[in-house]
C-alpha cells in the first residue's frame, strides 16, 4: 500500500499580500511618525552645529574641576572634595533604601499581578495599578513629596521607592508568568494553599532573576537620585545644583566626576553579582 504524505502549502496569495502590505504599513507608519517627531520639535543639525562655540566656552569653564580642599577665597560653599563623602553616602543611602521598600512591595503585587498565578479580577486591577505608578516620571514624584514632607533624603527614599514598585512589580510578574507549572499542578493537586504553591513551586524559579532585576533597579535609582538634586533632594545631585546656581562650575565639573565614578563603581559590583546569579 502506497502512503501519500501532502506537503505543506505554502499560505495562501491572499493571505500573503495582506502580511506584505501590514509590514509595509507599519514601515510607513514609523518612518511618518519620525518625519512629525522630526520638525515638530525643530531638530536641526544646523542648530547643533552652530551651537559648537557655546558648548565649547561652557566647557572651559567647568575645566580644570576644582580639586583644592582648602580655600583661602570666600565662597558660597566649601570646596567640593570636602562635601563629596558625605554627599555620596547620602545619594548610596536613598538608592538603597528606595530600591529596598519597592522591591519588598513590588514582590507580593508581582505574584498578585501574573496571570497564572491569580484570576483575572486580581491580577488585571493591579496591573492597571502598577502602569500607574510608571507613568509618573521620578522627578515630579520627588517634588510632591518635596511639598508634603520637606527637603532632605525622605523625598527621595519615597519618590524611588515608588517608582521602583511600579517596574519591579511588573517586571516580577512577568517572571512568574514564564515559569514551569508542573511542581505548582502537583501542589495543587496534593491540597497545598496559595502561599505554600508561591513559596515552593514559583519562587525557586525566579529568586535568581529577582535578585538581578533589583540590582539593576538599585543602578537606575543611583543615577536617578543624582538628578533629584534639582528638586531639593539631599545628596550629590542638590550639591552639584547648588555649585550651579553659583556659577561655580569647576566645583560642578568635580562632583559630576564624582558622579560617574560612584555609578561605575556600582555598576561593576552590580554586574559581577548578577553575573553570579545566573
Amino acid at each position: 500500500m502506497t502512503t501519500i504524505y501532502k506537503a505543506s502549502a505554502a499560505p495562501p496569495a491572499p493571505r500573503r499580500t495582506r502580511h506584505a502590505i501590514f509590514r509595509l504599513s507599519i514601515v510607513f507608519l514609523v518612518l511618518g511618525l519620525l518625519a512629525y517627531s522630526w520638525y515638530g520639535t525643530e531638530t536641526s543639525l544646523g542648530r547643533l552645529v552652530d551651537s559648537g562655540p557655546r558648548m565649547a566656552a561652557f566647557l572651559d569653564r567647568m575645566f580644570p574641576p576644582d580639586l583644592t580642599w582648602n580655600s583661602v577665597e570666600p565662597r558660597p560653599f566649601a570646596p567640593p572634595l570636602r562635601l563629596a563623602g558625605q554627599a555620596v553616602i547620602i545619594t548610596l543611602q536613598i538608592s538603597i533604601l528606595g530600591t529596598a521598600l519597592g522591591m519588598v512591595a513590588a514582590l507580593g503585587l508581582g505574584f498578585l499581578a501574573s496571570e497564572n498565578l491569580t484570576p483575572h479580577w486580581v491580577h488585571h486591577p493591579i496591573k492597571v495599578f502598577l502602569a500607574l505608578l510608571r507613568s509618573i516620571p521620578v522627578i515630579l514624584l520627588a517634588l510632591l513629596f518635596v511639598m508634603a514632607v520637606g527637603f532632605g533624603a525622605l523625598p527621595g527614599v519615597l519618590a524611588l521607592a515608588i517608582h521602583s514598585i511600579g517596574m519591579l512589580g511588573k517586571l516580577f510578574g512577568e517572571e512568574c508568568e514564564g515559569v514551569e507549572t508542573g511542581v505548582w499542578e502537583a501542589m495543587d493537586s496534593a491540597g497545598a494553599n496559595w502561599f505554600q504553591k508561591v513559596r515552593y513551586a514559583i519562587w525557586p524559579q525566579v529568586a535568581a532573576q529577582i535578585y538581578s532585576l533589583t540590582l539593576f533597579r538599585l543602578e537606575m535609582n543611583l543615577r536617578d537620585s543624582a538628578v533629584l538634586g534639582l528638586v531639593g533632594v539631599a545628596g550629590l545631585g542638590l550639591w552639584i545644583e547648588n555649585y550651579r546656581r553659583a556659577f561655580d562650575y569647576p566645583s560642578v565639573a568635580t562632583l559630576v566626576i564624582v558622579t560617574m565614578l560612584v555609578v561605575l563603581v556600582v555598576d561593576q559590583v552590580s554586574f559581577h553579582i548578577r553575573r553570579r546569579l545566573r
